[in-house]
């Protein structure tokens, strides 16, 4: 109970608050509920004692139908209330949660599956969220009636209150121990849980490829053997709980015919009247039900301290810090000094590399696989920290900027391009939330991509497959350009962004980027050599060193690496005509 309220303390926050009147209202609940029963005890002793009369009746029925009234009216309001609550924290903790992963490096994903992340955001909340709606008003109901249950039998009898306030005491530690043993086992049956989530995501991502390779059903070995390990360790769990929970289950069972056979005898030996007799029976009924309802909801009270925890470690985890500077950008000039950077503390990738890509001008980064070109991209949009040095726009730190600002100042368009399940519009407003049906259009026109959006079923309103899995790659890829033309942002990554089209979109494209990009701070990366001939600067990268840098006539003219991987080029290209 009372770690359940910290629980909620932790991350109801002002929320919380609002709880205290539906708790107080239950209590308030069980004292009606009470109040029905000793309206039977006085009725019962009536009958006892042939005092019963008809006049006494109404009296009772009217208390009866008042007291039900009452109750009815103070279920209706806490279970409105609750009901209320749960979505709001639910929402909120979601969008907590949401902001705070954002802040996140992109190592935390790394470290941590799919499966976990969604785990903690749905199933976790959705969990925090049940017991603040449904369990905890009957979970105070259920000791709060229980209480002044045993009380009340205390006091019109203490030997019959004491012999079923005993067996309640003395079943409660198996009810504790059955938690404890479930909680030792949660975090394998939790991991299991995780895993699953995340082969299915990747069952369903690689289905085409699975199809190929007839990795159908069980055959997909990692998906078979996460289904596998879940199914053991939920065995496991329900075994392991069963003899604490089966001991408890038996001593509440007791409490009706314990309470028959002490009531027999108190009876026969004339130590309580008949109408006490049945008072108790429905009482030790009342306690025994109550202590079945108590094995369901005490599982799920313990619950919410592993949801809050999860949920807590996620909101623990320490975020890109910043200084909260706004600086007043009076140019977007990017510069690395001496820039070390490495995804584990065992390898670098990047080694004390400097360079400056002025404003106004397009920087081309190229190299093989593996040299370092997307990683700077990364830690310009500081997807990552660097290890060594640091980056400046404008001659201010990076790390001092608030992220959301410097998200603001960029457009990017990546290698590997995600769209939502949305409409093509909304897919491509991404990049400017408040921009017009007109602007919309004009940045698909500039990325090539309005005539085929045109030629589908509802144009701009078609809906996209999740992950854009109805387009074409070159199709998404041109979505994603439109997305960044229109953000206008002042500085501009783009990754391969050339790499899915034919030669004459490529042009057109490229035409469009010189004209629309003009004045822009543009670093592009990209294999394919004519994509970036007319960048301003040239960065020849290699395992994470400039090898080179300058314009193609500068580097050409060096006959080094570039004028190499050049000529390279021009021979694959030979190769691929002449076959």
């Amino acid at each position: 109970m009372i770690s359940m309220m910290k629980a909620i303390r932790k991350l109801g926050d002002k929320d919380s608050r609002r709880l205290i009147s539906p708790i107080v209202l239950s209590v308030f609940d069980s004292l009606l509920n009470s109040c029905m029963y000793g309206v039977m005890l006085f009725v019962l002793l009536d009958l006892a004692q042939g005092q019963f009369q008809t006049e006494n009746l109404k009296g009772y029925v009217l208390v009866l139908v008042t007291v039900f009234l009452l109750r009815c009216i103070v279920q209706a309001i806490s279970f409105t209330q609750a009901q209320c609550l749960g979505p709001d924290i639910s929402y909120r903790l979601r969008i907590t949660l949401g902001n705070h992963i954002r802040s996140l490096n992109l190592g935390y994903f790394n470290k941590n599956s799919i499966g976990k992340l969604s785990g903690t955001l749905l199933t976790d909340v959705n969990d925090f969220e049940t017991i603040v709606t449904h369990c905890l008003c009957d979970f105070i109901k259920v000791i709060s009636f229980t209480a002044l249950s045993m009380i009340a039998a205390v006091l019109i009898n203490w030997k019959f209150g004491l012999a079923i306030a005993l067996l309640v005491l003395i079943a409660f530690p198996f009810l504790r121990l059955s938690g404890k043993v479930s909680e030792r086992n949660y975090e394998k049956l939790r991991n299991a849980n995780h895993n699953v989530v995340s082969r299915i995501v990747e069952y369903i991502s690689g289905i085409k490829t699975f199809h190929l390779y007839t990795l159908i059903g069980s055959r997909f070995r990692r998906l078979d053997d996460a289904l596998q390990n879940l199914r053991r360790e939920s065995i496991r769990t329900e075994i392991s709980i069963l003899p604490a929970a089966l001991s408890f289950s038996s001593i509440t069972a007791m409490i009706v015919p314990v309470a028959l056979i002490l009531g027999t005898w108190f009876l026969t030996a004339q130590h309580m009247n008949a109408a006490s007799f049945l008072l108790f029976v429905l009482l030790a009924i009342s306690i025994s039900s109550m202590m079945t309802v108590l094995s369901s909801l005490y599982p799920q009270v313990r619950s919410i301290s592993r949801a809050a925890d999860n949920i807590l470690s996620v909101l623990g985890e320490k975020p890109l810090p910043y200084e909260a500077e706004k600086p007043d950008f009076k140019n977007y000039e990017i510069s690395f000094h001496d820039v070390s950077f490495g995804y584990t503390k065992e390898s670098s990738v990047l080694h004390n590399l400097s360079f400056t890509a002025r404003p106004g001008t397009t920087t081309a980064l190229i190299g093989p696989s593996g040299s370092g070109k997307t990683t700077i991209i990364s830690l310009i949009a500081r997807f990552w920290d660097v290890t060594e040095g640091s980056i400046t726009i404008c001659y201010e730190d990076i790390r001092k900027i608030m992220p959301d600002t410097l998200a603001h100042q960029m457009a990017i368009v990546f290698q590997d391009v995600y769209l939502l399940q949305d409409t093509v519009i909304n897919n491509i407003k991404i990049g400017n939330p408040s921009a017009t049906k007109e602007e919309i259009v004009a940045a698909a026109k500039a990325a090539h991509c309005h005539d085929f959006i045109m030629e589908m079923e509802n144009g701009y309103d078609t809906m996209i497959g999740e992950g854009g899995s109805t387009l074409s790659g070159g199709e998404k890829q041109r979505i994603s350009i439109a997305r960044a033309l229109l953000r206008n942002a002042p500085i501009v990554l783009l990754d391969e962004t050339t790499s899915s089209l034919d030669a004459d979109n490529e042009k057109e494209i490229q035409h469009a980027f010189d004209h629309l990009m003009k004045g822009k701070t543009v670093l592009v990366i990209a294999h394919r050599l004519k994509t970036i001939i007319n960048a301003d600067n040239i960065l020849v990268l290699d395992k994470g060193h400039i090898r080179e840098s300058g314009t193609h006539d500068e580097l050409m003219h060096r006959n080094g690496w570039y004028a190499h991987m050049i000529e390279e080029q021009r021979k694959a290209e030979q190769w691929s005509v002449q076959n």
